[in-house]
Protein backbone atom coordinates (compact mmCIF):
# COMPACT_ATOMS: atom_id res chain seq x y z
CA UNK A 1 0.00 0.00 0.00
CA UNK A 2 1.19 3.40 -0.71
CA UNK A 3 0.94 6.14 1.52
CA UNK A 4 -0.23 10.07 0.80
CA UNK A 5 0.20 12.58 3.48
CA UNK A 6 -2.93 15.00 3.69
CA UNK A 7 -3.76 17.45 6.64
CA UNK A 8 -2.26 16.72 10.25
CA UNK A 9 0.43 14.36 9.03
CA UNK A 10 -2.29 11.41 8.35
CA UNK A 11 -1.84 9.05 5.69
CA UNK A 12 -4.17 7.48 3.12
CA UNK A 13 -2.87 4.17 2.18
CA UNK A 14 -3.11 3.05 -1.58
CA UNK A 15 -2.46 -0.18 -3.43
CA UNK A 16 0.99 -1.51 -3.37
CA UNK A 17 2.50 -1.79 -7.16
CA UNK A 18 3.59 -5.56 -7.92
CA UNK A 19 6.87 -5.01 -7.03
CA UNK A 20 6.43 -4.08 -3.63
CA UNK A 21 3.47 -6.07 -2.94
CA UNK A 22 6.25 -9.04 -4.17
CA UNK A 23 8.82 -7.21 -1.49
CA UNK A 24 6.19 -7.17 0.94
CA UNK A 25 5.02 -11.02 0.62
CA UNK A 26 8.71 -12.23 0.51
CA UNK A 27 9.50 -10.53 3.68
CA UNK A 28 6.44 -10.80 5.79
CA UNK A 29 8.25 -13.10 8.27
CA UNK A 30 9.98 -10.57 9.65
CA UNK A 31 6.56 -8.83 11.32
CA UNK A 32 6.37 -12.14 13.20
CA UNK A 33 9.55 -12.11 14.21
CA UNK A 34 9.87 -8.66 14.65
CA UNK A 35 6.71 -9.32 17.28
CA UNK A 36 8.27 -12.79 18.62
CA UNK A 37 11.61 -10.97 19.38
CA UNK A 38 9.88 -8.16 21.58
CA UNK A 39 7.29 -10.54 23.35
CA UNK A 40 4.35 -8.14 21.81
CA UNK A 41 0.79 -10.30 21.27
CA UNK A 42 0.39 -10.73 17.51
CA UNK A 43 -3.44 -10.15 18.43
CA UNK A 44 -2.42 -6.44 19.91
CA UNK A 45 0.21 -5.49 18.21
CA UNK A 46 -0.15 -6.57 14.46
CA UNK A 47 -1.65 -3.59 13.52
CA UNK A 48 0.45 -1.41 15.01
CA UNK A 49 3.88 -3.00 13.55
CA UNK A 50 2.30 -4.09 9.79
CA UNK A 51 1.63 -0.91 8.55
CA UNK A 52 5.27 0.85 9.43
CA UNK A 53 6.44 -2.44 7.71
CA UNK A 54 4.30 -1.80 4.63
CA UNK A 55 5.64 1.90 4.92
CA UNK A 56 9.02 0.08 4.86
CA UNK A 57 8.53 -1.76 1.69
CA UNK A 58 7.17 2.07 0.24
CA UNK A 59 10.35 3.55 1.51
CA UNK A 60 12.99 1.03 0.31
CA UNK A 61 11.02 1.48 -3.38
CA UNK A 62 11.45 5.56 -3.42
CA UNK A 63 14.63 5.83 -1.93
CA UNK A 64 17.32 4.12 -3.92
CA UNK A 65 19.97 5.39 -0.90
CA UNK A 66 18.36 3.14 1.49
CA UNK A 67 19.54 0.05 -0.92
CA UNK A 68 23.05 -0.07 0.64
CA UNK A 69 21.06 -1.02 4.24
CA UNK A 70 19.17 -4.86 3.76
CA UNK A 71 15.39 -4.56 3.62
CA UNK A 72 15.01 -6.14 7.11
CA UNK A 73 16.89 -3.38 8.66
CA UNK A 74 14.82 -0.98 7.04
CA UNK A 75 11.47 -2.79 7.96
CA UNK A 76 12.86 -3.47 11.84
CA UNK A 77 13.70 -0.12 12.32
CA UNK A 78 10.22 1.06 11.04
CA UNK A 79 8.17 -1.24 13.18
CA UNK A 80 10.62 -0.42 16.64
CA UNK A 81 9.38 3.23 15.83
CA UNK A 82 6.15 2.16 15.40
CA UNK A 83 5.85 0.39 19.22
CA UNK A 84 7.96 3.36 20.71
CA UNK A 85 5.03 5.58 19.13
CA UNK A 86 2.42 3.70 20.19
CA UNK A 87 3.19 3.22 23.76
CA UNK A 88 4.40 6.90 23.80
CA UNK A 89 0.63 7.45 23.04
CA UNK A 90 -0.70 4.95 25.33
CA UNK A 91 1.24 7.07 28.16
CA UNK A 92 -0.73 9.99 27.24
CA UNK A 93 -4.06 8.69 27.77
CA UNK A 94 -5.86 9.61 31.07
CA UNK A 95 -6.13 6.27 32.98
CA UNK A 96 -8.84 5.46 34.98
CA UNK A 97 -8.69 4.24 38.54
CA UNK A 98 -11.45 2.97 41.11
CA UNK A 99 -11.52 4.28 44.24
CA UNK A 100 -10.69 0.28 45.51
CA UNK A 101 -7.27 0.76 43.70
CA UNK A 102 -4.74 0.45 46.24
CA UNK A 103 -2.30 3.34 45.52
CA UNK A 104 1.12 2.27 44.61
CA UNK A 105 3.78 2.10 47.39
CA UNK A 106 1.05 2.78 50.51
CA UNK A 107 1.31 -0.03 52.30
CA UNK A 108 -2.68 -0.98 50.72
CA UNK A 109 -4.19 2.52 50.92
CA UNK A 110 -6.87 2.81 48.61
CA UNK A 111 -7.42 6.01 46.32
CA UNK A 112 -11.18 6.04 48.48
CA UNK A 113 -9.23 6.23 51.44
CA UNK A 114 -8.13 9.30 51.05
CA UNK A 115 -11.53 10.63 50.07
CA UNK A 116 -12.41 13.61 52.57
CA UNK A 117 -15.24 15.65 53.30
CA UNK A 118 -13.30 18.80 51.44
CA UNK A 119 -12.47 16.98 48.37
CA UNK A 120 -16.02 14.73 48.21
CA UNK A 121 -17.37 17.69 45.52
CA UNK A 122 -14.84 16.18 43.00
CA UNK A 123 -16.51 12.61 43.08
CA UNK A 124 -19.45 12.53 40.93
CA UNK A 125 -22.80 11.14 42.32
CA UNK A 126 -21.70 10.75 45.35
CA UNK A 127 -24.05 11.70 47.76
CA UNK A 128 -22.50 13.76 50.64
CA UNK A 129 -24.38 12.31 53.68
CA UNK A 130 -23.54 9.29 52.95
CA UNK A 131 -19.57 9.72 52.77
CA UNK A 132 -19.75 11.81 55.73
CA UNK A 133 -21.41 9.07 57.56
CA UNK A 134 -19.10 6.58 56.25
CA UNK A 135 -16.00 9.25 57.17
CA UNK A 136 -17.44 9.95 61.04
CA UNK A 137 -17.35 6.00 61.74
Amino acid sequence: MKSKSYGGGRMMLEPLSPAERSVAEENHYLVERFLSSRKLPSDEWYDVVVFRYLRAVELWFRRPDLYRYKFSTIAWKNMSSAVYNERQKQNRRIRTVSLDDVIPGSDGMTFGETVTAENLEFIPYAEVSDYENYIQC
